[in-house]
């Protein structure tokens, strides 16, 4: 039999462990199987599109080992995908807010119907911003700052129709002086978003020993912390189904660390039993 109990890593009952997290979950790896940390500079080899069964290469100590995206092992939505989808989303919202403003413009001087959301929580973006939650405190800061400026976007639209009821000229030129001011001032913000959503991507390499003194890389979103837990606080897994139970790698989830009213982190061994 080859491989490490899980019980026999703690030693003096205690284990010492890296933590980090998905979307989903929060995982650990014993400290005593991890070899090097690095971040991750891009030079790693890509062998086609991955899927949790499949890894791309990258050196180590000279030797071209595995890497594996931890994301695409437990089948999680990766850090990357996210961001992508916000920057999507960003320039979406943008681009329906120039519009939305060119669509007022065509209704005030047409004397014509305009259709669009006049109430900020109606519209696509303050129905998804009213709804968004995020960790990232970076990300929280500069949508904080969103609410004012699309609040008055959008309550320009009845006034200002109004105001051309009687001064067509005057309702054009305040449009105008909103675009210049108040859709510019939302505009920055989309940019300066995507910009904090761009800079949050610092994925992290892990080289872990596995079985035969073999090396591999795991490529994570973040790394939290170490921590130490004692073993009256581990519960081994005895399930047969669920996260990396159907992977041909060598990385098995043994059980849940507890810690406090903490939610539990799953404990990883990449030296698993055989």
């Amino acid at each position: 039999m080859t491989g490490q109990n899980i019980e026999s890593l703690f030693v003096n009952n205690q284990i010492s462990v890296i933590t980090f997290s998905t979307r989903e979950a929060t995982f650990a790896i014993p400290l005593e199987q991890v070899k090097y940390i690095e971040k991750d500079v891009k030079r790693n080899i890509k062998v086609g599109e991955l899927d949790r069964f499949n890894h791309e290469v990258i050196t180590y100590q000279n030797s071209a080992v595995p890497l594996f995206d931890f994301s695409a092992l437990t089948g999680s939505r990766s850090q990357i995908d996210e961001i992508q989808s916000l920057v999507t989303l960003f320039n979406e919202k943008e681009k329906d807010h120039k519009e939305w403003m060119e669509a007022l413009e065509i209704a005030i001087k047409n004397d014509s119907p305009f259709t669009k959301a006049t109430n900020s929580n109606k519209c696509a973006f303050g129905i998804w911003y009213n709804t968004f939650t995020t960790n990232d405190l970076d990300l929280q800061e500069v949508l904080g700052k969103f609410d004012a400026p699309h609040k008055k976007i959008h309550s320009l639209a009845e006034s200002l129709i109004n105001l051309a009821k009687l001064d067509k000229a005057e309702a054009l030129e305040k449009l105008n002086k909103e675009r210049n001011t108040t859709l510019a001032e939302l505009l920055k913000l989309f940019e300066t978003a995507r910009e904090r959503v761009k800079n949050s991507d610092r994925p992290i390499i892990v080289f872990v020993e596995q079985n035969n003194h073999e090396i591999a890389a795991l490529r994570l979103d973040n790394i939290q912390d170490i921590e130490t837990y004692e073993l009256k606080n581990f519960s081994r897994d005895t399930s047969t189904e669920g996260i990396m139970k159907k992977n041909d790698t060598d990385f098995t989830i043994e059980g849940f660390l507890r810690s406090g009213n903490a939610p539990p982190c799953m404990l990883i061994n990449c030296q698993p039993e055989k």
